[in-house]
């Protein structure tokens, strides 16, 4: 069939539409690994790296490891908390994900406290934009768990009833 040849269009177009669906239907980037890989995080390095391998995988099971290692390295790690400054400053997609996923209100109560507690009474002497970083994804998880955080100020009284003389 020539370009000239009138059937050669139909052709094309039908070889086109099937090309677009095959690519439209190849499977996402593989998970195989995801949860092994994650399950042996430990480090800020490793968390980077297996958010950047596996991130599409956050979600079921997947996430709650991913859940387990953000606050192993953070809590159990807390000693290395200064190893994340370099690392969020460059890795902004990285950043995001640690933010949302500290700040979501299915942390635990208690591992948002403790978090809170290490960034205000044990952040390393130079770390305090770490330290601040991870304080304010705690802080804000806490406020959407309890709203009433998020009142800063009272309500205001209703004014009294004007009084009148008779």
């Amino acid at each position: 069939m020539q370009p000239r040849d009138p059937a050669w269009r139909p052709s094309a177009a039908a070889f086109l539409l099937a090309a677009a669906t095959l690519a439209a239907a190849a499977p996402d980037k593989p998970c195989d690994g995801a949860n092994k890989a994650i399950d042996g995080v430990t480090t800020w390095a490793a968390l980077q790296k297996s958010v950047n391998d596996y991130g599409h995988c956050d979600k079921g099971a997947t996430a709650d490891l991913f859940t387990e290692a953000i606050l192993r390295v953070v809590i159990s790690g807390w000693q290395k908390v200064g190893d994340a400054g370099p690392i969020l400053e460059r890795d902004e997609p990285f950043r995001r994900w640690m933010t949302k996923r500290l700040s979501s209100p299915t942390l635990a109560t208690q591992d948002s406290g403790e978090i809170r507690d290490l960034a205000k009474s044990s952040c390393p002497k130079g770390k305090e934009k770490v330290c601040e970083e991870l304080l304010s994804a705690v802080e804000s998880s806490r406020a959407v768990a309890a709203p009433e955080l998020l009142q800063l100020m009272p309500a205001p009284a209703s004014p009294a009833p004007a009084k009148t003389t008779p």
